[in-house]
């Protein structure tokens, strides 16, 4: 291939990652959170439904309140549920992100260890490498091994380190071509 068509391949596949990202997390981000919702408000909610409903005038005070209660807990099941749901579709998006990734790599190794054998090994040794960090990263990072924390916490600390790396090179390489 061109090196304008895979660049623009490149920019079509990140550009749509980063937009179906962005919308995912949107999407996620919009939702009620049971959490945010105290037991009040939820009661609320349940208070506002039976009015609506007109259970206040048929039901006596204890039919009233059993079916606020029971009303309460289905409304925080409910969103917790749409949550989780929602939540979901952002961790199915973000493993298909992963294994797409995955197998572009291994495509393009394939591709370029067929072109130029020794650049593949550069990139091998690069590959490598960055493997070694992200198992350092984990064994430095807080949590208990395996746990949900530990990874959440290597993967803040990755991110941090990375983006710092990237940060540097990108103000490094522009004092070095002010230099210049």
């Amino acid at each position: 291939m061109e090196n304008k068509t895979i660049n623009l391949v490149n920019k079509i596949v990140t550009y749509s990652i980063v937009f179906f990202g962005v919308l995912f997390t949107i999407w996620v981000m919009n939702d009620d959170n049971p959490a945010e919702m105290s037991y009040e408000q939820q009661k609320q909610w349940a208070i506002i439904e039976a009015k609506d409903k007109g259970l206040d005038q048929t039901m006596t005070a204890v039919e009233l309140n059993a079916h606020l209660s029971q009303r309460t807990t289905e409304i925080a099941e409910s969103k917790e549920q749409t949550l989780w749901t929602d939540v979901s579709v952002l961790i199915n998006f973000s493993m298909f992100i992963i294994y797409l990734a995955i197998a572009l790599v291994v495509g393009a190794f394939g591709y370029l260890a067929y072109r130029d054998p020794n650049k593949a090994k550069r990139i091998l040794l690069s590959i490598g490498i960055f493997i070694v960090f992200m198992v350092i990263v984990y064994f430095i990072s807080a949590g208990e091994s395996g746990s949900d924390m530990k990874l959440a916490s290597t993967a803040i600390n990755s991110t941090i380190i990375l983006i710092s790396i990237a940060l540097l090179g990108w103000i490094g390489g522009s004092v070095v071509k002010y230099i210049k």
